[in-house]
């Protein structure tokens, strides 16, 4: 890297700073420790690449940036993106390509961890308990009408009907497709949902106007406030002693590559890199 790479990466870095947060000295030098941080670990990440066979293809490529694209309205808001962070489509697409490289690694050097044991499981969600107490709740169905005259007729031939099939037929929200199905709100969460607390399982609303349209809602389930059980959150915690498992495999690789390569760096230029603002 010279110090007109370290530079460049250094001013888009603190373009997300005002001009006095940007000129601090703490925040420059740990933003220059960053930058060299990460170029070093895709350095050690593309020499284990080419010597493991870790290629991203060209179709990889592309298909990543329709995803990142797709989240944008239209080509002119993408670009618009790329140009306030002084990048060509050029550069991003090499930066992005570095990214699932360095995935693609991690990958590699995790994939030898083992799913946690059921101990595991139990001894993390014990010590995080807390992390899973939960608010008293309750399981939703909604319908939305658009006129008031028509939530009134609705809410009479639901004393008689299947709510779900009429959420499909009649219902303007978009959870209408699933038979108005919300699913489980926590007291608290939503105002015009809080009602729901005083029915009986099984109770509907009565007419409710927000700002999107006249509910009527049916309870079908309650949960009183407590701690969800170990088999509710089990694929969030499987998934939480996994991430630092490999958090923990990836670290101990990197400290490896890096104790075994020769890393220089030239201090008195890092240094010597400072900031204006205008």
């Amino acid at each position: 890297m010279t110090a007109k790479d370290l530079a460049a990466k250094l001013a888009r870095q603190l373009k997300k700073f005002d001009a006095l947060t940007a000129k601090d000295p703490n925040n420059v030098q740990r933003a220059k420790e960053e930058i060299l941080r990460v170029f070093i670990m895709h350095c050690l990440s593309t020499s284990y690449a080419k010597a493991n066979q870790i290629v991203v293809s060209d179709e990889e490529l592309e298909k990543e940036i329709n995803t990142i694209r797709s989240s944008f309205p239209d080509d002119l808001s993408f670009r618009r993106v790329l140009a306030d962070e002084g990048l060509s489509i050029t550069e991003w697409k090499d930066d992005l390509r570095k990214v699932l490289l360095e995935r693609k690694v991690f990958r590699r050097v995790s994939e030898k961890i083992q799913k946690p044991t059921s101990d595991e499981m139990q001894k993390y969600y014990s010590e995080n308990k807390e992390r899973y107490k939960r608010k008293e709740r309750v399981y939703l169905r909604q319908i939305i009408a658009d006129d008031i005259s028509k939530a009134q007729t609705l809410l009479a031939e639901l004393k008689k009907k299947d709510f779900a099939e009429m959420a499909k037929k009649f219902s303007v929200a978009p959870e209408a497709k699933s038979g108005g199905l919300i699913g489980w709100i926590e007291k608290g969460s939503v105002d015009i949902f809080d009602k729901a607390f005083a029915l009986p399982v099984g109770g509907l609303s009565q007419v409710l106007e927000s700002s999107y349209g006249f509910h009527i809602f049916k309870v079908e389930r309650k949960a009183p406030a407590g701690y969800a059980a170990l088999e509710e959150v089990h694929a969030e915690i499987e998934q939480a002693i996994l991430g630092k498992k490999e958090q923990g495999e990836f670290a101990n690789w990197l400290d490896k590559q890096i104790r075994a390569s020769r890393v220089l760096r030239n201090n008195e230029v890092i240094r010597a890199i400072t900031v204006e603002t205008k």
